[in-house]
């Protein structure tokens, strides 16, 4: 197989550092070469490629200007067989991508060559079959995790033809790479793809996908406290102290699963000869920071066994989960909800989806205490009780939101019961739960309505199975995905032409708090629906809750 009828398409957003890591990998790793690499980046302000481009100056770079157009451009370059990739993937173990096209012109068969599963990527298929070291399954009727997922963009090998032909199908404009990659689900694969078979090397998966990037402090990745994840810091890192990523230290770690934490995000720091006193002094330091932490760390220690002896059960009252959902089944009162990010902003901190403004937050503030017969405040179940299964993922989380856990109880109100802010996302709350029960209810709430939903545009463009199809009329108003708040007065000015016959059902971030604060008070029912319509798509799905998957659901869409 000649190296030039395979072609590499990356996508990159925001992290040079990574890209360059990325790049690095597969260069030491694979036969590839930098004229088979596009690299498609989308500009974010403040973030500089110049180094990496001036690194790997044989790549062909494109800035995006429209990702459709560009993503066809680059396909329509390619030569036959198109590996895509994202700036979060690190090689680990040498493959050949001449070998993979190799395979899939003697395999007609096989849709993709996956470069990240393996043997180590456990469970595998029992049921699959071996070619002089690759293995080959069927993904329709496979059930292992990563394994019934034909299509993805990390780094697995297709035929150009298969992948001009899915994108020409698609009827939606594909605005980024997650729209991209949503071409194919659980609905439409069987009949989009009818190369039934995957494969890849036998032995081991050779890249893994470090999920690192904090923005904030929720859904922290663990990585080192004292530096920070998000793309400015790192792009300060790269660009300003001389700092990669330590692709040969990343690729001794031993991985059993694709997603990997932030112990895999290993940077290469300048040598510098250290004397013994220095040495002395830094440990010195560190114990000092050491003994500074005790208290907090005793303190959190405590209030984690008082939690799950359930002691705090006492201070709020907060229905459950079903509980919840029948109560909003048997009345017609609008409900708001108040969850991390919302206590994250009342405590003077930015979030993912919203900058910190003091206003929001004293509306939030309000919220949180707000007296209506007609309107329902919620908050998370799981921060008080302890009873349901948690994912193994949330499970940690509960264990570590004590400060917004005493934010709740100092400023929640004694004598109101509250209804479960985490109805909208059951499946990535809970283990063990009778979803099809919990979803049957959610959408007998949404039956025969007359909805309008207010949600950032293209948020809900790519889900597959669609919770509102229950409702007798949907129409929409958009408004940013991002830092909503600040085009407040513009929303809801629009929002007030509704009609009032029909249901109100935002999902809007930190920004639908008082957004359906205000159109409750207007005369409106109104709905928080928050992550609902989401968690709903992914539980048809099926797609694994790991810790990786978890943290990206709750990232802004």
């Amino acid at each position: 197989m000649e190296k030039n009828q395979i072609s590499v398409i990356v996508f990159s957003k925001g992290r040079p550092m990574q890209l360059h890591a990325y790049l690095e990998s597969l260069l030491k790793f694979s036969d590839a070469a930098e004229e088979q690499i596009t690299i498609l980046c989308c500009e974010t302000e403040g973030i500089r490629y110049d180094k990496v481009m001036e690194c790997f100056p044989q790549a062909v770079w494109k800035k995006e200007e429209n990702f459709e157009t560009d993503l066809k451009d680059a396909v329509m370059a390619a030569g036959e067989y198109i590996m895509f990739g994202c700036d979060d993937v690190v090689f680990t173990h040498a493959f050949s991508l001449c070998k993979a096209a190799a395979y899939l012109g003697s395999h007609d068969k096989v849709f993709g060559f996956s470069m990240r599963l393996g043997h180590n990527i456990t469970p595998y298929p029992s049921n699959a079959v071996y070619y002089n070291g690759v293995m080959e399954w069927n993904w329709e009727t496979a059930v292992e995790q990563h394994y019934s997922y034909p299509w993805e963009l990390d780094c697995t090998l297709y035929r150009k033809e298969d992948v001009a032909r899915l994108i020409d199908e698609e009827e939606k404009v594909i605005k980024n790479p997650n729209y991209l990659e949503a071409v194919i689900n659980a609905d439409n694969r069987s009949e989009k793809l009818p190369r039934k078979y995957l494969a890849c090397n036998k032995e081991r998966g050779c890249a893994v996908v470090i999920t690192v990037n904090r923005v904030q402090d929720s859904y922290q990745n663990g990585f080192d406290d004292s530096m920070m994840t998000d793309v400015y810091s790192l792009d300060k890192l790269y660009n300003d102290e001389g700092n990669t990523l330590d692709v040969d230290r990343i690729a001794q770690q031993e991985n059993h699963v694709v997603h990997v934490g932030a112990e895999y995000f290993i940077l290469r720091k300048a040598r510098k000869g250290y004397s013994a006193n220095l040495v002395w002094k830094k440990r010195v330091k560190e114990a000092g920071k050491t003994v500074s932490k005790f208290p907090k760390k005793c303190y959190h220690y405590v209030e984690r066994r008082l939690y799950r002896r359930g002691v705090f059960e006492r201070k709020l009252s907060i229905l459950n989960t079903k509980k919840t959902l029948r109560l909003l089944l048997e009345t017609d009162k609008s409900f708001v909800r108040i969850g991390e990010s919302e206590i994250q902003l009342m405590q003077g901190k930015t979030v993912p989806s919203q900058h910190f403004d003091p206003k929001l937050a004293r509306r939030l503030r309000k919220i949180l205490r707000a007296e209506s017969d007609n309107l329902l405040v919620g908050i998370p179940y799981y921060y008080v009780y302890p009873r349901e299964k948690l994912t193994p993922y949330m499970e940690i989380r509960s264990l570590s939101v004590a400060d917004q856990r005493r934010f709740l109880f100092r400023h929640g109100r004694k004598d109101v019961r509250y209804i479960d802010a985490g109805f909208t996302q059951a499946y990535h709350l809970y283990e063990d739960y009778d979803f099809e029960k919990h979803f049957k209810m959610a959408a007998k709430l949404l039956a025969d309505k007359d909805v309008t939903v207010i949600c950032g545009e293209g948020t809900l463009d790519r889900f597959g199975y669609r919770l509102l199809d229950r409702c007798r009329s949907v129409a929409y108003q958009y408004a940013p995905g991002m830092d909503a708040y600040a085009s407040y007065a513009s929303i809801l000015r629009k929002a007030l032409r509704i009609d009032k016959s029909r249901i109100v059902c935002v999902a809007l971030g930190p920004t639908a708090k008082p957004l359906v604060y205000d159109l409750h008070r207007k005369g409106y029912r109104v709905w928080d629906i928050g992550h609902l319509l989401k968690d709903y798509d992914t539980y048809r799905k099926q797609k694994p809750r790991t810790e990786a998957e978890i943290i990206q659901f709750y990232m802004p869409d």
